[in-house]
């Protein structure tokens, strides 16, 4: 059997704070969410979305392991008003030459963890 893989089309973050989370969220990618409710929030990000769901015992709040990459034409914008917002760096910034990105992840205010890339200075793709 073959199939295509084509792009992500969501990456989902678990918080214990729906609402705290909708909020920082929010107010960093300035917009508002497509779907919004007590246990469930969803932002369109290009083609994508990005959902924030209520943790529970099958799927914890947790850092490390797989974490999504946004690509984001300014790192430093986007780690300042992370922080602005409450966030810190958990990882980063840190230049990885053989894809021509400098990755960051950032912890929210409420322990869960995202990721932004950019490209290396210099480089057009």
């Amino acid at each position: 059997m073959e199939f295509k893989i084509t792009r992500i089309a969501t990456v989902r973050l678990l918080t214990s704070d729906i609402k705290k989370s909708r909020d920082f969220y929010s107010a960093l990618f300035n917009d508002a969410p497509v779907e919004d409710s007590e246990t469930f929030v969803s932002f369109r990000l290009g083609e994508s979305h990005f959902d924030i769901a209520v943790a529970d015992a099958k799927n914890p709040v947790s850092q490390g392991g797989s974490v999504g990459y946004w690509l984001v034409d300014d790192l430093g914008a986007i780690i300042k008003r992370a922080s602005e917002l409450g966030a810190t760096i958990y990882r980063g910034p840190l230049p990885v030459p053989q894809i021509q990105r400098t990755i960051v992840q950032i912890q929210d205010p409420c322990g869960g963890i995202i990721g932004f890339e950019a490209p290396l200075p210099g480089d057009l793709k």
